[in-house]
């Protein structure tokens, strides 16, 4: 329910963030700079998050953090609202969008993916398992994906601001589940202190080095559908905004069934969802950078979404098994944190390199893609036919 009602929150405002930019004359890089600022942040604390989360508890670190993320929906709601009755400047709403969404917002909500990942892991022992507990706390976020792109466009339609201030409402939900609904952690059974886990571990960096075209893609699809519904399907921001919303639930959708119903079923090692998921992904975002329909991009959307609900468990089952069970706050962490990386440079530059050409975001991806797909299927390590049996 945390998960859900976070990520709801954050989507509603990947949803409208491309209208609303132009709506409020804002510059379009810095749509990008707020999304790439939030995930320095969460590339920057993840792994914190997750050591923390097994030394002070799940609910202490998930309160720190819903609280810290109302704080800055209330201040993200508060420069829009100034804007849009033309109180402050465009330069002035951009630098407190930037910071509010940016570096605050992303500073929160890093601390969630590793907490339940490594909450998950801790849990889940063997491969099977721990790919069908991946799976569902992915697809928590799809459905979040859904709910919010669903909510985002009916509010959007509404009012193109509506979006914005609902934003805290499911972020106060989450709290008050938190506090009502998690239970005090109780202190860990063993005496071993978390361990940090490096970048460079060669047990988890041929899992990092796969799935990252991955992130890097959906990075450069999802920032840029609010700019691609409005210049291909020649809509005004009020329209694009249903159309903007329609595209990402397609995506989501794909993901949230990928993930909650097929992949739990297909019963497939770890290895094999990368391989597959990639593939399929490379297909998707060829489609999507030469559809010029609504519903052919939509049909892109779609799978790309199932690839992502593939490369995902597979993902973080693969590297979280890979290492021992007092690392796994700190492979939790790390793993969150390289999705995040993608994050930093993709929507920068994906929505610069739009500004200069359409194509050009798409080119890139599509490089980094198939970079990641080489790995998959011909690095040593994923070829083996298990991960490291550290934890069997």
């Amino acid at each position: 329910m945390i998960v859900f009602f976070t990520y709801s929150a954050q989507n509603m405002l990947n949803v409208s963030i491309a209208p609303l930019a132009r709506a409020l004359t804002l510059a379009e890089w810095a749509v990008g700079l707020a999304v790439s600022l939030a995930a320095l942040f969460v590339t920057s604390l993840s792994q914190f998050w997750g050591r923390r989360s097994m030394i002070w508890g799940r609910r202490r670190v998930l309160l720190i953090a819903l609280f810290l993320a109302l704080v800055a929906a209330g201040l993200f709601s508060g420069a829009v609202a100034l804007r849009a009755a033309g109180l402050i400047s465009s330069g002035v709403a951009t630098t407190a969008i930037v910071l509010a969404r940016g570096a605050f917002f992303g500073a929160a909500v890093s601390a969630i993916p590793p907490t339940g990942q490594a909450l998950i892991a801790s849990l889940t022992p063997d491969e099977k398992s721990r790919v069908k507990g991946m799976s569902a706390f992915s697809g928590a976020i799809s459905a979040s994906i859904m709910v919010g792109s669903l909510a985002s466009s009916a509010l959007g339609t509404w009012n193109i601001y509506g979006p914005v201030h609902a934003t805290g409402v499911l972020i106060l939900m989450a709290l008050l589940v938190c506090f009502f609904f998690v239970p005090v952690t109780p202190p860990p059974p063993d005496k071993k202190t978390p361990a940090k886990v490096s970048w460079h571990d060669k047990r988890i960096l041929p899992w990092i080095l796969a799935a990252l075209g991955m992130f890097f893609t959906n990075g450069v699809v999802q920032i840029t559908t609010g700019f691609v519904a409005q210049d291909r399907l020649n809509l005004d921001p009020h329209q694009a905004m249903p159309a903007t919303g329609m595209l990402l639930l397609a995506g989501a959708t794909g993901a949230m069934l990928m993930q909650m119903a097929i992949v739990p079923r297909l019963a497939w090692p770890p290895r094999r969802l990368l391989r597959i998921g990639l593939s399929l992904a490379l297909l998707g975002l060829v489609g999507f950078a030469l559809a010029s329909t609504l519903w052919l991009l939509a049909l892109c959307s779609f799978l790309i979404g199932s690839s992502l609900g593939m490369v995902m468990p597979g993902y973080n089952a693969g590297g979280t098994l890979a290492v021992e069970k007092f690392e796994l706050g700190g492979a939790a962490g790390v793993l969150n944190a390289a999705g995040a990386v993608t994050w930093i440079v993709g929507p920068v530059s994906a929505t610069s390199l739009y500004a200069w050409h359409h194509h050009a975001p798409f080119i890139v991806a599509g490089i980094s893609l198939t970079a990641s797909t080489l790995v998959a299927w011909l690095h040593p390590t994923l070829a083996a036919r298990r991960p490291h049996p550290a934890q069997d």
